[in-house]
């Protein structure tokens, strides 16, 4: 487990599916995540769980808890092709988490997990453009903006833009220390 200020990033259990088919459920949060809203069965969460908790030497999954209720799920995967690369991925499922800094303090988590204890050198990520909040989180963490394929992604009736980010190592050193 890893505690930070604001949140505890776990293992997932079956106490959590409930929650995590509830933010299925949520169309702005397929928007967000750049897919298509659409309805998940209850399967698709207990899907999830099944992956998360599966041992997997390519891939970490984290239960976001704040306040004892899960409130999300987070990831670091290690990039096959490219040794010390990791993508990162967050969910802040639970809409009254949103815009108090449970994600930022998340995505710190698992960076220090990932340079620290996974010796990664390099986490990327990619999001779509509309997600303005995701975007300033990841700043604020560190990333910055390496590339943006215009107009790829179909949201809400328009193509949007993705926006690749990323953070190596000496970044996340610099943003530890304060200098960045």
């Amino acid at each position: 487990m890893l505690k930070g200020e604001k949140v505890l990033l776990r293992p997932m259990t079956r106490e959590d599916i409930p929650r995590q088919h509830e933010f299925n459920q949520d169309p702005e949060i397929h928007l967000l995540n750049a897919s298509p809203p659409h309805v998940m069965p209850l399967e698709r969460a207990e899907e999830m769980y099944e992956l998360c908790t599966k041992k997997d030497r390519n891939a970490d999954y984290f239960a976001i808890e704040a306040d004892g209720k899960y409130i999300g799920n987070c990831s670091l995967k290690r990039v096959q092709a490219f040794p010390g690369v990791y993508r990162l991925g967050i969910l802040i499922g639970d809409r009254e988490c949103w815009n108090r800094g449970y994600g930022r303090d998340a995505v710190k988590l698992l960076l220090d997990f990932g340079f620290h204890h996974l010796g990664a050198r390099r986490v990327s990520l990619d999001t779509n453009a509309r997600n303005v909040r995701a975007i300033r989180c990841f700043e604020a963490c560190g990333f910055v903006e390496e590339g943006r394929p215009r107009k790829v992604v179909w949201l809400d009736g328009d193509y949007v833009d993705l926006v690749f980010m990323g953070i190596l190592r000496e970044d996340w050193e610099a943003v530890k220390a304060g200098t960045q």
